[in-house]
């Protein structure tokens, strides 16, 4: 367990270097990491139960450029809400994402919580498949994204300073300090602005990879965003 100040969450702070000129680039963020307490066993098992039914929704689908393809759990992302799965695990789940949203807010940009909507789906990666580069958001609304690991083996998230272009098999070189190399281990929860590049190394288990990706919205866009604080 990664464990910061006797917590068992910690958020990593990122700047960029200070300005020499008026037109440098500049960043400020922040990655939130916690471990909580859910059966992620069950919420496995759940989640292959019901990956047959997420791909039998037809629609105008997009893997959002993670490259795992239109016949993945990711390209539905749209049009199904895990957190809407009724299920103790999944009610818990949403009870920690709630708690680490208010404790990211406080400790991280000290304001008080307010209402956000969340939409959280699968990425189920098999021997092979990895994450290619991609983010959630660039626009005036962009908020924050996360995931919770349920499922892994010796599997890599890359979260990318906003600036870099170096060709994505040139990200993963440990020394390079414009990217955080975080491991993914079961239980683990993860927060980031939506606006920051990731992408994973490449799955190597004969076991399944499985993670909860959601966006975060301060903005209501269709019915199947839940209001996680009232």
């Amino acid at each position: 367990m990664i464990v910061m100040q006797d917590k068992d969450y910690r958020f990593i702070p990122f700047r960029s270097e200070q300005p020499l000129t008026p037109f440098a680039p500049q960043w400020q963020y922040a990655i939130g990491e916690k471990f909580v307490d859910i059966d992620v066993d069950q919420l496995k098992d759940l989640v292959l139960e019901k990956e047959p039914e997420i791909l039998s929704i037809k629609g105008d689908l997009n893997d959002g450029s993670t490259g795992l393809g239109v016949d993945s759990t990711t390209a539905r992302y749209g049009y199904y809400n895990v957190l809407d799965w009724d299920h103790p695990e999944i009610k818990k789940l949403k009870t920690e994402i709630y708690e680490f949203h208010q404790q990211y807010l406080r400790e991280v940009v000290g304001t008080e919580p307010f209402n956000v909507k969340v939409m959280c789906w699968c990425n189920i990666m098999r021997k092979g498949d990895r994450i290619h580069k991609h983010l959630h958001g660039l626009q005036a609304t962009t908020y924050l994204s996360g995931h919770f690991t349920i499922s892994c083996n010796e599997t890599k998230t890359l979260y990318v300073n906003p600036y870099e272009h170096k060709k994505e098999d040139e990200l993963f070189d440990t020394n390079n300090e414009l990217v955080y190399q975080a491991e993914n281990i079961p239980r683990k929860l993860t927060l980031f602005p939506s606006y920051i590049p990731h992408l994973t190394t490449e799955h190597e288990s004969d076991d399944e990879r499985i993670t909860l990706a959601f966006d975060m919205s301060l903005y209501q866009k269709d019915q199947s965003y839940i209001p996680l604080y009232k």
